[in-house]
């Protein structure tokens, strides 16, 4: 069963927009029933009050399904969004032995799972799977700079290795919710720094590095044939306008003989 991902802040909005919802809908089944109200006020309020109850369960389990990748919802709701498929870089700083350089940089994929109830983190770098634990997603109210924080756990089974890893990771939210950036910690003991970009908001069945790595590189394909066919049509509108700037200009006159 999944923990609730949810700050104190977030549990306050939500009571506040079911209190909203309630209070529309009451008054919408008051407008309705006008005539009724004139007759038997307390008994009219109560009913559509009763009624108006049903509508914030139903407003609860709507947003533990829905996913979280609907911009205006986000704003409305005051929550950040970090759902999506993400690619970047990890730098560990770990050294083998004193005085040797660090690893080099390992390219990684984040697959974030996101409601407003619920939030899951999974990595793939071409040799190690993690999980997240526990995850919770936090604002400061003064700056507005949202901080991804999370536990997880790394199970090495690979050349008869049997480890279980665990750290904590710390990502700042920025560029308009489309970078991750910021540093895990490891109880081996290591650290190390990740960056991130989002590069889809929409995706489905992706379960290992190679999957994340296909998906990639089909959007790059789709982002770089969008480029050449505007590429296109800037060259021929540019070469239109000439032909008619030509087209337009008066041509010399010529003396007879």
């Amino acid at each position: 069963m999944l923990p609730v991902s949810l700050t104190y802040d977030d549990l306050l909005r939500l009571l506040k927009y079911c209190c909203y919802v309630v209070g529309l809908a009451a008054a919408a089944i008051l407008l309705f029933r006008l005539k009724e109200l004139q007759a038997h006020p307390l008994k009219v309020i109560w009913q559509s009050i009763t009624t108006a109850l049903a509508l914030p369960p139903l407003l609860i389990w709507g947003l533990s399904k829905l996913q979280w990748k609907h911009p205006r919802l986000a704003w409305l709701m005051g929550k950040r969004m970090v759902h999506g498929l993400w690619w970047g870089e990890l730098k560990s700083e770990f050294k083998p032995s004193e005085g040797a350089d660090p690893l080099p940089v390992i390219p990684i994929a984040f697959v974030v799972q996101q409601s407003y109830f619920f939030l899951t983190i999974q990595s793939y770098t071409p040799s190690v799977p993690a999980r997240s634990t526990l995850e919770i997603m936090v604002v400061d109210p003064r700056s507005s700079i949202g901080q991804l924080q999370y536990v997880f756990e790394m199970r090495r089974m690979q050349d008869a290795e049997d480890k279980i890893t665990i750290g904590y990771g710390d990502l700042q939210l920025t560029s308009g919710d489309k970078r991750l950036g910021g540093y895990y910690w490891t109880n081996s003991p290591t650290r190390g720094h990740i960056s991130l970009d989002l590069l889809t908001r929409d995706f489905s069945g992706i379960g290992s590095f190679a999957d994340a790595q296909k998906v990639r590189a089909e959007l790059l394909e789709i982002q770089a044939r969008l480029a050449l066919n505007q590429l296109r049509q800037l060259s021929l509108s540019l070469s239109g306008r000439n032909g008619f700037v030509a087209a337009s200009q008066p041509r010399p006159k010529t003396r007879g003989w």
